[in-house]
């Protein structure tokens, strides 16, 4: 008779990081106990370990499910092609949802924040690893956003003298307050209104005729309201 090794798990992987991943969201990595974790996916420590190792492996693993599901709406908002404009505000907005706990993508409940900027709050010397990953995924979304900006610069969509870098920065600091902002407890209607504000610097530096469609464009909305 063959004899199977070991027990089949009892959890599902893929909710298990789920669950995990809404764990380290609401409370960062040193908030984060393996008992909150064997509590929110409902298993014994043991099966957690066997599964994931331990609760350093856990946490990056909840990152790379975060950064695959959650987080990939906004850029994927970016990356649209219907024009840096109507691209970027969509971006911001899609963020705003995410950050407010409005949004559901995947199937996925949102946070409140940003997962990848809270958990980083307060890592212990010992933990600099995760500070030190997180922030090089802070980097590549900074990167991302001036490499969308530098690509209108090509198209000609903004000015060939803007400083897209400088603008980049400036939204990846919008981007970044907006999860502080919502993990204070600001409201998604007062998040959202931030973001005809957020897209005034990317209009000044809009090429001719298309800034000139952009304000045709609020002009006709202000008149619907």
């Amino acid at each position: 008779m063959i004899r199977t090794r070991g027990r089949p798990r009892s959890f599902d992987r893929e909710q298990a990081l789920q669950q995990a991943m809404q764990v380290f969201w609401s409370k960062g990595y040193e908030g984060t106990t393996m008992a909150d974790l064997t509590e929110a996916i409902g298993v014994k420590a043991p099966s957690l370990y066997a599964a994931f190792g331990d609760k350093n492996a856990l946490f990056r693993e909840a990152v790379d499910f975060y950064s695959r599901t959650v987080s990939a709406g906004p850029l994927r908002e970016l990356q649209a092609g219907n024009g840096i404009y109507e691209d970027l505000y969509a971006m911001l907005r899609a963020s705003v949802q995410m950050y407010s706990g409005k949004s559901s993508v995947s199937g996925l409940p949102a946070g409140r924040g940003c997962l990848v900027v809270i958990s980083a709050i307060n890592c212990a010397p010992e933990n600099a690893e995760h500070s030190d990953a997180l922030s090089q995924r802070r980097h590549k979304r900074r990167n991302e956003i001036r490499a969308r900006l530098q690509q209108a610069q090509r198209d000609g969509e903004i000015r060939a003298d803007a400083d897209v870098t400088a603008l980049g920065d400036f939204y990846t600091s919008f981007l970044n307050g907006m999860a502080l902002g919502a993990r204070d407890g600001v409201s998604n209607a007062r998040l959202a209104a931030t973001l005809r504000h957020a897209m005034l610097p990317l209009e000044s530096v809009l090429a001719e005729r298309k800034g000139e469609a952009v304000a045709v464009r609020r002009k006709a909305a202000k008149r619907v309201a």
